[in-house]
């Protein structure tokens, strides 16, 4: 399915245009608000080509597609028939979100736009940092002078930056945002405060700060302008909005921000800071394990956002974050665990997607590892969590701290550990601890966290065993051949080879030994793989999928192991019968083409989970 096709689905199974509030992407994931969530079709969504998964979180549904969803949301964009920057916005009356997610959903569209140019900035300011500790360059060189300009001007004029964004976010004029952002970071006014002058402004006394690099009181000031502007185009006629709503914004704005705002804020960010900086000294090492541990979890529903303002204020008030050090291992961890699915399956599809998940995990993304390798088969993702939750507590105990800029993760983010004053044992166990993290999930995944659904059998000679499976009764009913079955899918063999049963009784048992492949969400079928390879449909009536679960209870979830005559869930008979079902059980080989052959036994016979049914032979 090409990005075309995809965004056309994509926007029809959301509940259609009508449904869209806004839709935006991150890295990874197409970002939507909907007017009205239950009209989407998520499982729809998720088996799309090209879909990993789902996420609804923040108030957003976030359908996850991987590193190129800025291509696959160009299309999404053609289809709504929008530019970019007329998406549709919220409306106003979407229903009540909680202040936490609010919260979020702010951080989050404010942030988002400048994500990319923060990590590429300061990615080039550890590489400097580097090339100067090491010896390859010197600070007063020419290349350095440029290329420190380039990497640090994000960060110096940050409120101008942040100004921008937070306009749209706030839904006031842009670029008087960041004419107010500009003005708190105004040279006279740096000047002013590096020398020490005072200032006044109508008698009123000017506390000068320096604002460069800070966050949080550009955004307090934008937010009070888009207030005032609400206000004062109520009562200047439209005629002459255009000139004076600016001027009186301006005339406002900016010395209320540089006189309350400003210092408030200013004092609110150092009281943040410390506040961070006290829970961390309290123990190092826990923090480092605890936060660690749980951080991918807290990616994977968008809650991170919280967190990235405190990143970037610490660098501000103390020009480091020891925070972000705890948990940059993370992205290693899920990297090592994928690896090791890469390096154990013999499965080729899951082979080449482990690939690019773990080069994507080395480069900072760790989306197609999660989403597409580790969550999907659970222990793989529990193992990351636990070689983070190590490595993390080596980086705290080490006192890593992050310099200068923001890292997003990934190996080029490293050098934005180095201490300017030289590389000492922080860095060095910041470095321990990616390496921690990522053999630990690497080696618990291989040897624990994983288990090859197919895996060749193999003879004390090391040759391939040939395949010789007995499967037994799943039920307790009478045997009928296939080609009886009142559904052609099933009784011409499109599924394939196989026979059915006409159930005496409500229970399922595992006909052999194996795993379980997937559990349909309508719970009236179950996939199978035995431990020879022999995959394995056991689909309780025909049409019943229609019932949505109603009648059935299933007791195994998907990747669980399973034991001949384990119970795997039961169902209602008579019920199913009741409401007009039959209840024919096709027992179905789905990789019979793959086999020599398929052999029916006892047909006819009335059968328990202790008589055969079929023999695989390859």
């Amino acid at each position: 399915m090409n990005n075309s096709d995809l965004a056309k689905e994509v926007v029809k199974l959301v509940g259609g245009k009508e449904n869209i509030l806004s839709v935006i992407h991150c890295v990874t994931r197409l970002r939507f608000k909907l007017r009205d969530e239950n009209l989407t079709e998520t499982e729809k969504i998720k088996a799309l080509k090209g879909v990993m998964t789902v996420v609804k979180s923040g108030g957003q549904y976030q359908v996850v597609i991987g590193d190129h969803v800025s291509y696959v949301y160009d299309e999404v964009i053609r289809v709504l028939g929008i530019k970019p920057d007329d998406a549709p916005q919220d409306n106003p009356e979407q229903e009540h979100k909680s202040i936490f997610n609010k919260f979020v959903e702010l951080i989050s569209g404010i942030f988002m736009p400048v994500l990319g140019l923060l990590a590429a900035s300061g990615i080039l300011k550890g590489f400097l940092t580097a090339a100067v500790t090491m010896g390859l360059i010197n600070t007063s060189a020419g290349v350095y002078e440029v290329l420190y300009a380039a990497s640090d001007a994000l960060f110096y004029f940050m409120p101008i930056i942040l100004g921008f964004s937070a306009g749209k976010v706030f839904k006031t004029n842009q670029y008087l945002s960041a004419a107010v952002g500009a003005a708190l970071v105004y040279p006279t006014l740096v000047d002013m405060y590096s020398s020490g002058a005072h200032l006044t402004f109508l008698h009123i006394p000017v506390i000068l700060m320096n604002y460069t690099m800070s966050v949080i009181p550009v955004i307090l000031a934008i937010y009070f302008m888009s207030k005032l502007e609400k206000v004062l185009v109520k009562f200047i006629p439209k005629s002459l909005q255009l000139i004076f709503v600016p001027l009186l914004l301006l005339l406002i704005v900016v010395p209320v921000s540089l006189i309350i705002i400003g210092p408030v804020s200013t004092y609110a960010s150092q009281l943040l800071a410390k506040g961070a900086l006290g829970l961390y000294s309290l123990s190092p090492m826990i923090a480092g394990f605890f936060l660690a541990g749980i951080w991918q979890v807290a990616v994977m529903f968008g809650l991170h956002w919280a967190f990235i303002p405190i990143f970037i204020n610490n660098i501000s008030v103390l020009g480091y974050d020891p925070i972000n050090a705890m948990l940059y291992c993370t992205v290693f961890a899920q990297t090592g665990a994928v690896l090791a699915v890469m390096l154990k399956t013999r499965n080729q599809e899951l082979r080449s997607l482990s690939i690019t998940a773990t080069i994507s995990g080395f480069l900072g993304i760790t989306e197609p590892a999660i989403y597409g390798v580790n969550l999907p088969y659970k222990k793989p993702f529990i193992m990351a969590c636990v070689g983070s939750a190590f490595g993390g507590a080596i980086a705290g105990m080490s006192a890593a701290k992050m310099f200068g800029g923001f890292a997003s993760g990934g190996i080029f983010g490293i050098p934005m550990f180095i201490n300017p004053d030289g590389i000492g044992w922080d860095f060095w166990g910041f470095l321990i601890s990616l390496v921690v993290a990522f053999s630990v999930a690497l080696i618990l995944t291989y040897f624990f966290g994983f288990k090859d659904k197919v895996e060749e059998v193999v003879i004390q000679t090391g040759e391939k065993a040939t395949l010789d499976e007995t499967i037994y009764s799943p039920l307790q009913g009478e045997i009928i051949a296939l080609n009886d079955v009142k559904d052609e899918v099933f009784s011409a063999g499109i599924m394939g080879a196989g026979v059915a049963i006409l159930p005496a009784s409500g229970e399922i048992r595992a006909p052999f030994d194996g795993t379980v492949l997937s559990v349909f969400q309508t719970k009236h079928a179950i996939g199978l793989i035995s431990k020879q390879g022999v995959e394995l449909l056991i689909h309780v009536g025909l049409d019943t999928v229609n019932l949505n679960g109603q009648f059935f209870v299933i007791e195994v979830s998907e990747s669980e192991e399973i034991k001949k005559g384990d119970l795997l869930g039961t169902f209602e008979l008579d019920a199913i019968k009741k409401a007009g079902y039959d209840i024919t059980t096709p027992i179905i080989v789905t990789n019979s083409a793959t086999l020599a052959d398929v052999i029916t036994v006892n047909l006819g016979k009335s059968v328990d989970n202790n008589q055969k049914i079929l023999e695989a032979k390859a």
